[in-house]
């Protein structure tokens, strides 16, 4: 019996000592032929070449972008109570659908200059609820505003709209959206899409309020917008 447990065990451990061996040597092997593979890999020069000047060329683009942004988001400010939503709307699209390719350095001057060249519409020609007196966020008053909502009032802070806090209003600047009349002048659309973007976290919100707020505080007119978030609380 002692015999026979011991030539089962010397079995067992040469089997054990043979499958390691040939573990090592086909792990050896594939090794082998990972590293001759990868060394078989060439790398194109003309082609990272082209990459590398491509993205020379894109980098500049990209800063007058940038630019051109900044540019007419000051105008959009300076004159939000002269534009409609159609304006304002339409000259979002031009930049937004705006493609960076090699032919862009040459196409965005002469696309700033048509989106600048829009005729926009006279001060006081601009009827319907989407107008905002343009002088009208100039002559709002904090104190005013704050004694009226009953809180401490910035002017064109984005929070004080019922649905908006610090994150989302992160979202509305990132789109050029930074004062009550911007917020009045977007579109629904416009609003839901950045919603979307930003993440299921945000799909809850419902922008649907959110520019006739905007309108309503833009204008000062502070009591008709207490209603109107008394309302949305109540869900009428």
């Amino acid at each position: 019996m002692p015999y026979t447990l011991a030539k089962f065990f010397f079995w067992g451990l040469l089997m054990a000592l043979a499958g390691g061996v040939i573990g090592w040597l086909l792990r050896s092997l594939t090794c082998r032929a990972e590293v001759a593979r990868a060394k078989a890999i060439t790398v194109d020069n003309d082609e990272l070449d082209r990459l590398r000047g491509r993205l020379a060329n894109l980098e500049p683009v990209v800063a007058e972008r940038d630019r051109l942004r900044m540019e007419l988001a000051d105008v959009r400010g300076s004159s939000a109570g002269a534009l409609g939503f159609a304006t304002t709307a339409n000259t979002s699209i031009i930049l937004d659908e705006l493609v960076v390719d090699d032919d862009a350095p040459e196409a965005m001057p002469a696309l700033f200059a048509d989106v600048m060249s829009t005729e926009l519409p006279a001060s006081g020609a601009v009827d319907g609820p989407a107008a905002v007196a343009p002088e009208a966020r100039f002559e709002l008053d904090p104190a005013e505003a704050s004694a009226a909502l009953g809180k401490k009032v910035r002017l064109d802070d984005l929070t004080v709209v019922e649905g908006i806090g610090p994150k989302i209003t992160e979202l509305c600047n990132a789109i050029g959206i930074t004062t009550w009349a911007e917020l009045a002048s977007a579109e629904v659309e416009t609003l839901q899409s950045m919603l979307t973007d930003a993440g299921s976290r945000f799909q809850m919100h419902k922008p649907g309020s959110w520019p006739g707020q905007a309108r309503l505080l833009a204008a000062g007119q502070w009591a008709d917008f207490q209603q109107l978030t008394a309302d949305l609380a109540d869900g009428t």
